[in-house]
């Protein structure tokens, strides 16, 4: 969401942005008021009813459980948190992510004008996901926020040829320019590769949720330290990097980078598909190797792969020697690059955020 955050401060628009108290400190440093609602999603875990035998749940009753218990209980939370906030400032367009449904049911009740962002490719059952949080919603004594929802409009950050298959339950879609992210002006960001032996660089991140599996980051870099690349490797939150053991000269790793300042150096990336991921590498046009773990990486890989710009490996076929077969040719195959180009010009000729929220106040009468 920030180019957009970005677009309305440059035309001059008051924005305040809510969320746990986990982002305050990152929400102030974009130069926006924080608001908290909310819990943090430990704090929500550890509201969850039996929240340790979700896993032994049947995979069919996984996604309602989540949906009612997790995200339904805090977008309840969010409601409650954003009705004392509208006592005193009242906003004239709410922008919301696709199953953060707290604050469109503020916005019914308050008939302000809001907006889904959505973040990638649309996941499968994303309607029925959103009526599960809907029902804890009502529950509550709230009205269900969904017909609102899906009669809004819905920005969609896919370039045409990532929309994959899965239908979009929304009746007024969006199209708006992804973005790579951005370098906070006072980070303090080195990355010489001077020091490194290769011309050529490899990104491998697996996020910053599903990123605790040491032997998956092993079984990466040992498969890619077969080509001659330099690899770049941002661990995430939380990581223990010495559970990597001993790292060839051509390995640097750090727990965070901005990928805005990495991808540029690049020719591929090695990813868990997460959408910002993703689209980033599509920004710069790279070729990318997905390894879907969990959560919409899956959906995400299977928008990815029909467009030719990608090679996936699934959990139970990721091994050093099969990371070094799918890397060798998305660096040695042309039609990777190519179709990764195409991507990138497709994102080039979609609206930029200024362009998107522009077209959003007039919409809207504000």
């Amino acid at each position: 969401m920030v180019p957009l955050i970005r677009a309305a401060q440059q035309g001059g628009h008051d924005v305040v942005v809510s969320s746990g108290a986990d982002m305050s400190g990152l929400i102030s440093r974009l130069g926006v008021s924080a608001h908290r609602s909310g819990v943090t999603l430990a704090e929500s875990y550890d509201r969850m009813p039996d929240h340790a035998t979700i896993s032994e749940l049947p995979a069919e009753q996984q996604p309602g459980f989540a949906a009612r218990h997790l995200f339904g209980a805090g977008a309840v939370d969010r409601a409650r948190d954003l009705l004392d906030l509208l006592q005193t400032w009242r906003p004239d367009l709410i922008v919301h992510d696709t199953l953060e449904l707290g604050s469109p049911t503020v916005a019914a009740l308050h008939q302000i004008p809001h907006v889904t962002h959505g973040y990638g490719p649309m996941v499968p059952n994303t309607g029925s996901f959103a009526a599960s949080i809907a029902a804890a919603i009502s529950d509550a004594g709230l009205p269900d926020p969904t017909p609102d929802i899906f009669a809004a409009p819905y920005l969609d950050i896919c370039p045409p040829s990532l929309r994959g298959t899965e239908p979009n339950p929304w009746a007024a879609i969006h199209r708006l320019r992804p973005s790579p992210g951005e370098i906070e002006p006072h980070a303090a960001v080195d990355l010489d590769l001077s020091a490194l032996p290769h011309p050529d660089t490899v990104y491998l991140t697996l996020g910053t949720i599903m990123n605790q599996m040491p032997s998956v980051f092993r079984a990466v870099i040992d498969g890619c330290m077969r080509w001659p690349v330099n690899l770049v490797v941002t661990t995430g939150p939380g990581f223990e990097p010495t559970l990597l053991g001993h790292l060839p000269p051509a390995v640097r790793t750090a727990p965070f980078l901005p990928q805005a300042a990495v991808l540029p150096h690049c020719r591929a990336v090695v990813s868990h598909a997460g959408a910002g991921t993703m689209l980033g590498a599509l920004c710069y046009g790279l070729p990318q190797l997905c390894l879907p773990q969990g959560t919409d990486q899956p959906s995400n890989t299977a928008a990815l792969l029909p467009t030719g710009a990608a090679l996936a490996l699934q959990p139970d076929e990721l091994t050093a020697d099969t990371v070094a077969e799918s890397l060798g040719r998305l660096l040695n195959e042309p039609s990777f690059r190519q179709a990764a180009t195409r991507l990138r010009a497709e994102i080039e000729r979609m609206p930029p955020a200024a362009a998107v929220l522009d077209e959003l106040l007039v919409a809207t009468n504000r």
